[in-house]
């Protein structure tokens, strides 16, 4: 046989492959999104609605001080 042909067919074969695992990883990554959605409850707010909002002190970038330290 020729290589040619040979190479073009294992091309071939690679880019069915492809099509087929990009078909999958989307289907996993949708089945992820969904499932971390399940929990998250959505709500709408009016304007001048009063809102209780709940902050990680570890993760917050309102910190108290912690800028306090690079100050002079």
């Amino acid at each position: 046989m020729n290589k040619v042909l040979i190479g073009l067919d294992m091309l071939a074969k690679m880019e069915l492959e492809m099509k087929v695992i990009k078909k999958n990883l989307k289907a996993a990554q949708h089945k992820k999104k969904n499932y971390g959605y399940q929990n998250k409850a959505f709500k709408d707010f009016q304007v001048r609605e009063h809102v209780y909002l709940q902050i990680n002190p570890k993760n917050s970038s309102l910190r108290i001080g912690s800028w306090a330290i690079l100050v002079p």
